[in-house]
């Protein structure tokens, strides 16, 4: 199957989902509160409801691994879906939050799309074609001052007291740290050098399965947030250029 030619469809497909997402902006929403701590929206449902149904129909023998209704259907193909990433800020009227969708074959990530509706901003990467942002090739950073790098993390809602001490660590020997409450769009703005690198730890698959493909696309290298290969399904991850990626793992060993 040649996956590339399925690209232009997938991206049309998030781009239709965002404006649902969009529809629901700015409005009051019913917060349902989930086992971990979250919420989930009308927006989020309406969203993936929308994904699971448009991309069942451009791959009709995959499965679904998706936020909020979990696994559908086993199969070697599945679509990793986060229908809203950043789904506080969404409910609060922040504009950054976004759409994740990843295609993967036996958990290889092969096809990321990511797409911040308010901006327009797509970013998309097919496994050994690069990633573009809105049609254009993106790089990551190649910024080789640690202290002058601004790096992305994300706090899970189940935080530890390692990540909290990671994020002092970094903070002392980076310019800054930002955390912006959405690790897909995270990931995304690392592979187009907006963040030199970012790291994140307890997530789920579905916050980083499109980024992660993104990023290493944009010529970024990727490990777990505890050292090793990031091979998938994975809920941590340390990303951006190898000499940024160094730098973070070895403040925060």
């Amino acid at each position: 199957m040649n996956i590339k030619n399925l690209q232009p469809a997938v991206e049309q497909v998030v781009k239709e989902a965002g404006d649902i997402l969009l529809s629901y902006f700015n409005t009051v929403l019913d917060r349902r509160t989930k086992k971990d701590g979250s919420f989930a929206t009308d927006a989020d449902l309406a969203s993936e409801q929308y994904l699971i149904k448009a991309l069942g129909q451009i791959m009709p023998e995959a499965g679904f691994y998706a936020e909020e209704s979990g696994v559908t259907r086993v199969s070697e193909y599945m679509w990793v879906i986060d229908p809203l990433d950043g789904t506080t800020n969404f409910a609060q009227g922040i504009s950054y939050f976004c759409i994740s969708v990843a295609l993967t074959y036996n958990d290889e990530r092969i096809l990321g799309v990511i797409y911040q509706p308010t901006t327009k901003d797509l970013f998309s990467a097919v496994k050994g074609y690069g990633t573009t942002l809105n049609d254009k090739k993106i790089k990551v950073s190649d910024k080789r001052v640690f202290s002058q790098s601004v790096i992305g993390c994300a706090l899970s809602y189940n935080i530890d007291q390692k990540l909290y001490s990671a994020i002092s660590k970094v903070k002392l020997k980076a310019y800054s740290v930002r955390v912006m409450g959405a690790a897909a769009l995270d990931a995304a703005y690392c592979a187009a050098g907006r963040f030199d690198g970012i790291f994140f730890k307890g997530l789920s698959w579905w916050d980083v399965a499109a980024g992660s493909l993104i990023i290493e696309e944009a010529g970024g290298s990727i490990s777990t947030f505890e050292g090793k290969a990031f091979t998938g399904p994975e809920r941590s991850l340390i990303c951006g250029s190898e000499f940024v990626l160094k730098k973070i793992k070895i403040i925060t060993d």
